[in-house]
Order: C-alpha cells, then structure tokens, then sequence
C-alpha cells in the first residue's frame, strides 16, 4: 500500500504544480476549465517522474540479490516519507475544497494564508520527506532513488514552464 499512497501523492502534487505554474497567466473571469486543465496537465506531466522512478525501482529490485531486503528498505523509507507528506498535503486538498465556495474572498484569503506559503515551503517539505525517509533505511540505493525522486518532483514546475514557453502546453 505504501507505494500506491506515495503515486497518489505524487500525482496531487504534480497537479498542485501544474495549478500553481498556470496561476496568473489567464486574464479570463471564469478560470475553473482553464484551472482544471491545468492540474489534469501538472499530475499527467507527474505520472512521466513516476514511471522514471518505477522502472529504475523495478531494476534495482530485479538485479537485486536480495529483493525482498530491497523492497523492505524502500518500504520503510517510503512510510516515513508519507509521515511528513500526508499532512502537507491534506492541508492543500482541504484549501482546495474551500476554494470551491463561489466567493472571491474566500478564494483570495486560501492564496494568501495558505496556498502562498505552502508554495514556498514545498521544497523544504520535499527534502525534509525525503531526509525522514531515507533515516529509516540509509543505503546507497535508497539514497539515490530519493535523491532522484527529490529532483524530479522540485522540478516539475520547470519543467511545466519549459514546455509552457516552447509552446507544448497551453
């Protein structure tokens, strides 16, 4: 289970990342389509970080001598991992659902109080995930599949605007 939670969570950030990369470039009044592509966009851009972690996860556990060590090291660095995410993210998902309201208010205050700082924080939470995780089962492969799993996901939002400014993605 713990790798299923650790996809959803990444694919709710990534489209927290493709919301917040499309923020304040459409001057529509109406925006709930061009917001709602916009996270369908961020979390499909994800799933391409997800697969690149999958398939290097995948031949670490196939080359490894002892995969079921493997997978229960990776195991363990992921539950800690979701101790520090889960929380993060539930706040964001809750700010979202009150956004819902159709209130202009509303929709500015979930901005300013939360949604602005927690932007700010997500690279210290990312890398705070992943120091948590990775002391609950340190090795060489379980740093290095964090280490890549920490850039792949702080980069997603450039990687967002690149596609953005080379005209792939609207």
């Amino acid at each position: 289970m713990i790798p299923v939670f650790l996809l959803l969570l990444a694919t709710i950030d990534s489209a927290f990342i493709g919301y917040r990369e499309a923020a304040g470039r459409n001057a529509l009044i109406d925006k709930r389509a061009y917001y709602r592509r916009a996270l369908i966009r961020g979390a499909l851009v994800g799933q391409i970080a997800v697969l690149i972690v999958g398939v290097i996860t995948a031949v670490a556990l196939f080359s490894s001598n002892d995969a079921d060590a493997l997978f229960s090291k990776l195991e363990s660095v992921g539950a800690r991992m979701l101790t520090v995410y889960v929380p993060y993210a539930l706040i964001l998902l809750i700010t979202f659902l009150i956004r819902a309201f159709p209130s202009v208010d509303i929709r500015s205050i979930t901005s300013t109080v939360i949604f602005g700082p927690f932007t700010f924080i997500r690279p210290i939470v990312v890398l705070a995930g992943a120091v948590w995780g990775v002391i609950a089962a340190p090795g060489a492969i379980t740093i290095a599949l964090t280490g890549l799993i920490v850039c792949l996901m702080l980069g997603l939002g450039g990687t967002l605007s690149w596609l953005r400014s080379r005209g792939l993605i609207h």
